[in-house]
C-alpha cells in the first residue's frame, strides 16, 4: 500500500521490477513519476520510462555490460 497525502487532482504513478537471482535476496527497483497538474500533461509512464528503469535495475544489480562490436 502507498499512502500519498496532498491535493486530489494530483497523480502519482509507480513502475517497479521485482528482481531475483538464486542465492541472494531479491530485490525491488523502483521509480516514481509525479505527474503534472496542468491540463493536457501525460498521466502516464512514457515507453523511456520503461527503459530507464530497465536500464537502473541493470546497474544497480550489477550485470555485466554489453560492449558495441
Amino acid at each position: 500500500m502507498v499512502r500519498v497525502r496532498g491535493r486530489s487532482r494530483r497523480r502519482i504513478s509507480i513502475a517497479a521490477l521485482a528482481c531475483y537471482k538464486p542465492g541472494e535476496r531479491p530485490r525491488l527497483i523502483y521509480r516514481p513519476r509525479f505527474h503534472l497538474p496542468w491540463k493536457g500533461a501525460r498521466k502516464s509512464f512514457a515507453w523511456t520510462d520503461y527503459r530507464d528503469l530497465a536500464v537502473r535495475a541493470h546497474l544497480q544489480l550489477g550485470a555485466p555490460h554489453r560492449s558495441a562490436e
